[in-house]
């Protein structure tokens, strides 16, 4: 029996949206499957566009993990940056515990997707470093600026904190059990380095 092929009817989006629409598909891969063996074919059909669509947005499967990777780090980074947020009145030390504890809980819900983003894909995380670093150091300069961080070498204090951040937070997220007791020790290790 010979079977029809019946066209399908395709959707016009905006291209924004388009772009977007293929990110989320090549999400849902990523998360299901992992990113070994990923093909612009899979992504395609995932996202239902046409192969030459899909080259219309990206060129490679680099360009997508590229693009994944600099979502991922915009919307951790623009989540939490609230947090940090310089002036106005309030504890400094109080928004900086808020930010380590929506911190933790953030890589906590996305691991996979991080695990997936990173892990083994040798990019490194440099990106989301610098991005993070950028937001402590202007936190810290603020509190610096009103008196209420002592801080006699910005640029020194902000890589101590945020290594000292990553370290505990990856342990404590790495290992069952331990997620609470390490964002609680993150937070008095922040506040002693930013008060002495």
């Amino acid at each position: 029996m010979n079977e029809q092929r019946i066209p399908r009817a395709r959707t016009r989006l905006a291209p924004d949206i388009r772009r977007a629409s293929i990110l989320d598909a090549a999400t849902r891969l990523i998360l299901r499957d992992k990113a070994a063996g990923l093909t612009m074919e899979d992504i395609a059909r995932e996202a239902d566009v046409a192969r030459g669509t899909l080259y219309l947005y990206f060129d490679s499967i680099d360009g997508i993990t590229a693009a994944l990777r600099d979502r991922y780090i915009h919307a951790l980074t623009g989540g939490l940056e609230a947090l940090l947020a310089t002036g106005g009145s309030g504890s400094r030390l109080r928004r900086l515990d808020a930010f380590i504890a929506a911190l933790a809980i953030a890589l906590h819900d996305h691991r996979d997707l991080h695990h997936a983003l990173f892990s083994g894909t040798g990019v490194g995380e440099a990106a989301l470093t610098e991005a993070f670093r950028a937001l402590l150091r202007r936190f810290i300069q603020d509190g610096r600026d009103t008196g209420e961080f002592t801080v006699l070498d910005l640029d020194l204090t902000t890589d101590f904190l945020l290594a000292g951040l990553h370290a505990v937070l990856t342990q404590g997220l790495h290992k069952p059990g331990t997620g609470t007791a390490a964002v609680t020790t993150a937070q008095k290790l922040a506040r002693r380095t930013l008060s002495t």
